[in-house]
């Protein structure tokens, strides 16, 4: 059984602390709406006054917050959240912040003695309802191998994902993929409606090819991850298709913002000479761009 201090009852947090409650933690949490720390009172945990006296004498100290200042502020502002933990405690991090507040964090806590690790997860609060979060964890890996007490009653799966910070940049990363592929499935949607195709039959079209599968265990991983951009799916065939979907989809006045930028790194793609290749070298395109080190293909 461990001490934890739980600090951001919110819906991710309330369901968290539940579940730490229910594999025997003794939990001590806080939030602004005493309502959420009542709640949670009744199921056994310990309610506290402040949020320094939720991180007092405990082994971790987690935060669930909205944002990176309202974690600076917990940490360092009026609750003074860093002065009430010990030297022996962990401190875990597991709201969704810039990676730059992250790293603040990290250097002001090591200046004080204190150990962290930040723990994004991936996963909606239906997943914290059932203790399935994926843990993106950054620290040391004692301090990751230290805190799976915690990863174990809220998470399916923790992934050491690197040093501090590196847990915060792969939720931003992650979080890209998915918010922009929400748009582009929305654009998709709205196209195939304007043509007047059965959405459903169409959903069931696209989850059996690439459209729905992804690309990152399909194409890439066969062709640009394995050193390999020869054609398997020709980059210029798939440019010329994308041009074939953005005029009809104009001439039915759906807008497609997602796909027309897409089809600019296409362009950018052929001008450097990748047409005749594999359409996963989109990415040697975007990581020149991006200065990244050029890739030798076989």
């Amino acid at each position: 059984m461990a001490r934890i201090g739980f600090i951001g009852l919110g819906r991710m947090g309330h369901a968290m602390s539940r579940q730490l409650i229910a594999a025997g933690h003794d939990v001590s949490v806080y939030d602004i709406n005493p309502a959420a720390v009542q709640s949670l009172a009744a199921l056994g945990a310990a309610g506290a006054d402040s949020a320094a006296a939720a991180a007092s004498g405990r082994d971790f100290v987690v935060t669930m917050l909205p944002n990176g200042p309202d974690v600076e502020e917990t940490l360092f502002g009026a609750p003074a959240v860093a002065a009430a933990m010990g030297q022996d405690t962990l401190y875990i991090d597991m709201s969704t912040v810039a990676p730059e507040a992250t790293d603040r964090i990290a250097a002001r806590l090591k200046a004080q003695g204190i150990r962290m690790v930040d723990a994004p997860v991936g996963g909606t609060s239906e997943f914290a309802e059932r203790g399935q979060l994926l843990i993106l964890a950054g620290g040391e890996a004692a301090d990751v191998a230290a805190a799976m007490p915690v990863f174990d009653a809220v998470g399916r799966e923790t992934i050491h994902c690197g040093e501090n910070g590196a847990g915060t940049r792969t939720k931003i990363v992650n979080n890209f993929m998915s918010t922009a592929l929400n748009v582009l499935t929305a654009e998709t949607l709205a196209f195939a409606e304007a043509a007047g195709l059965d959405v459903q039959r169409t959903v069931k079209v696209l989850a059996g090819t690439t459209a729905g599968k992804g690309f990152l265990t399909g194409a890439y991983a066969r062709k640009i991850f394995a050193g390999d951009i020869s054609a398997e799916f020709g980059l210029g065939l798939a440019s010329k298709d994308l041009t074939l979907a953005l005029i009809y989809a104009a001439n039915l006045n759906v807008p497609l913002g997602v796909g027309a930028a897409a089809s600019q790194v296409y362009q950018m793609a052929k001008a450097e000479g990748f047409g005749g290749n594999d359409w996963s070298a989109a990415l040697e395109t975007l990581r020149r761009r991006a200065a990244l080190p050029e890739q030798s293909f076989s």
